[in-house]
């Protein structure tokens, strides 16, 4: 389905600048339980389960029209955000408006659980690959994309430049979670998405949610259910001087109010450190008294960050 349509927010409010953009909506299939370490020692557990992901694509005014391919952006929604044919709820697509009115597409995918939210889990990534492999298939867009994700897209767009590196070029992430087991870091300790247990207004813990994507028996935290979807601890280990160290496999860069009470802006800090003890280039914008919102100054300078790779 496409359609020239005003992108609206989960709110049900437009987009500020009231401008109608080309979204195209689709939905792709995926297997449930490929490579997920649900394999107990002799006990063959292998098997599908198919499920469909409505997705999104938005292409700019000036697709198809400069004979080049248009560079791509994956823009993962936080927790908080879905994607919606019927409502045009665009999810993490929104941030990157600044960007698609540059000359970038978008593409964000709903929620691949019943109560549609991503958590950065293995089947998330799976189903935003499937829907990435049919928008460059079917669209003249570059097989090498740029990742955004806010929140816990953050941890989404940040798996996927992990799981499949040989197609990311760089990530830019607005206020990401990072990890879901809390950890001290000087002295601070930076609560995690598994240790959030009060239930919100729908009466669903963050913790039930990672329970339910991460699809771990009986409640009980299992981590090799968890390996390569933890960003603080993927492609990860501790040097001689006892410092976490990230082999991040392409740049990024965080922007992160100082005022966030629902993603501690120290998780942000410690992740770069990290980054940077890999070799690999990281970068945090902190931006003073603000808390967990997009703001402009946030959307413009992440359109400059992505100008470097393209």
């Amino acid at each position: 389905m496409e359609k020239y349509v005003l992108p609206m927010t989960v709110s049900g409010k437009p987009y500020p600048d009231g401008k109608e953009r080309r979204l195209i909506y689709f939905k792709v299939r995926y297997n449930r339980f490929r490579d997920l370490c649900t394999s107990l020692e002799n006990v063959v557990t292998d098997k599908e389960e198919w499920a469909e992901c409505q997705a999104v694509l938005c292409l700019p005014e000036n697709y198809g029209k400069t004979g080049e391919k248009t560079p791509l952006i994956l823009a993962c929604h936080g927790a908080g955000s879905t994607v919606n044919e019927e409502k045009n709820y665009a999810g993490g697509i929104l941030a990157a408006l600044p960007c698609i009115d540059n000359g970038y597409a978008a593409l964000d995918i709903d929620g691949t659980a019943p109560h549609g939210r991503s958590m950065g889990c293995p089947e998330h990534v799976f189903a935003l690959y499937q829907a990435y492999k049919y928008a460059i298939k079917h669209y003249d867009l570059t097989e090498k994309v740029l990742l955004y994700g806010g929140s816990m897209g953050g941890q989404t767009a940040t798996n996927f430049a992990c799981t499949y590196p040989s197609v990311s070029l760089a990530l830019g992430l607005f206020f990401p979670r990072m990890n879901i087991k809390s950890f001290e870091a000087d002295g601070h300790f930076c609560l995690g998405t598994w240790d959030k247990t009060t239930p919100d207004k729908s009466g669903i813990s963050t913790h039930d949610r990672v329970v339910e994507n991460f699809h771990l028996e009986g409640g009980e935290w299992n981590y090799e259910n968890i390996v390569g979807f933890e960003p603080y601890n993927n492609r990860s280990f501790t040097n001689a001087k006892g410092e976490k160290v990230v082999m991040l496999p392409c740049p990024i860069k965080i922007w992160h109010g100082t005022a966030d009470t629902v993603v501690d802006p120290v998780v942000s800090r410690e992740y770069v450190k990290a980054v940077r003890r890999g070799g690999c280039f990281g970068d945090l914008r902190l931006i003073e008294g603000v808390g967990h919102s997009v703001l402009p100054v946030m959307t413009e300078e992440l359109r400059i960050w992505f100008n470097r790779f393209v």
